[in-house]
């Protein structure tokens, strides 16, 4: 359900989110990522014969370009990892949606979000699946298509995406 305001603030918006996640039972911190305050949402999910630990990331942004997308992505991915990461492989992955609120968007975030991240880090069974919420434009990008590696996951990542990070409306 999108959020209804002639203009949704990044605290507004960063407490939505913060709510959908305790209401459908994910653990819910404040926490530092670096010199930034997160959002963290963790819950466990079993889709293919195996345990997903889902970790939400959400901070709010003066500014999102692709560098900041970029190096959140893998800050949060590398936050999921050390969590319940130590035993990925065939029965356990780690999904992460670092999610990044902002008021300003630089296009170039607009075009990276259309495709499917790849996440850069070394390891095995762990993906990213970015989102930035555009305060300013009411939306929120993030890849939409079917991505081939890790198939069996496309309908958990949409469904989890959809739950957590509405889009905003604005006027």
């Amino acid at each position: 359900m999108p959020l209804r305001s002639a203009a949704v603030s990044v605290d507004t918006y960063l407490d939505a989110v913060r709510a959908r996640l305790a209401a459908d039972g994910c653990a819910v911190t404040t926490e530092m990522l670096g010199p930034i305050p997160v959002t963290v949402g963790y819950k466990g999910e079993f889709k293919a014969l195996t345990k997903v630990h889902v970790f939400t990331v959400v901070a709010g942004f003066g500014r999102v370009d692709e560098a900041t997308v970029r190096r959140f992505t893998d800050d949060a991915a590398n936050l999921a990892k050390s969590r319940k990461g130590q035993w990925r492989g065939a029965q356990s992955g780690v999904l992460v949606l670092p999610v990044l609120v902002s008021p300003a968007v630089d296009p170039g975030v607009v075009a990276l979000m259309r495709k499917a991240y790849r996440l850069n880090l070394g390891g095995f069974a762990a993906m990213a699946q970015p989102a930035v919420v555009d305060l300013n434009e009411g939306r929120v990008h993030t890849f939409r298509g079917t991505r081939v590696w890790g198939m069996a996951y496309n309908g958990l990542i949409k469904k989890t995406v959809a739950r957590y990070v509405p889009e905003p409306q604005s006027a």
